[in-house]
This record gives structure tokens, sequence and C-alpha cells, in this order.
């Protein structure tokens, strides 16, 4: 089975729409437009292939 690949920033820009909109349903947004871009920065960091 082939593994599908993604292109690099798509963890992130899912995060920052979902972080919107939690943080307009929350009346919040500064908090979670902060949060959500350090956990998808987060995300991107951690499923980089690490050089041999």
């Amino acid at each position: 089975m082939e593994k599908m690949k993604t292109k690099k920033g798509v963890k992130l820009g899912i995060g920052i729409i979902l972080g919107t909109v939690v943080g307009y349903l929350t009346s919040n947004m500064q908090l979670w437009f902060v949060l959500v871009i350090a956990i998808g920065a987060a995300l991107e960091y951690g499923t980089q292939k690490k050089p041999k």
C-alpha cells in the first residue's frame, strides 16, 4: 500500500482554519490563533524526514 504525500504547510493551514473557527465560536480569536499556529508548526517539524 502506498502512502499519499502531502505538500509542505498543509497541516499548518488546516490548523489556522480550525483555530479561526474555534476562536470565533469562543470569542477568543487571539488565544486560539496563536495556539494553533504553534501546534501546526510543531506537527510540521515533527513529520520532517531526518537527513542521514
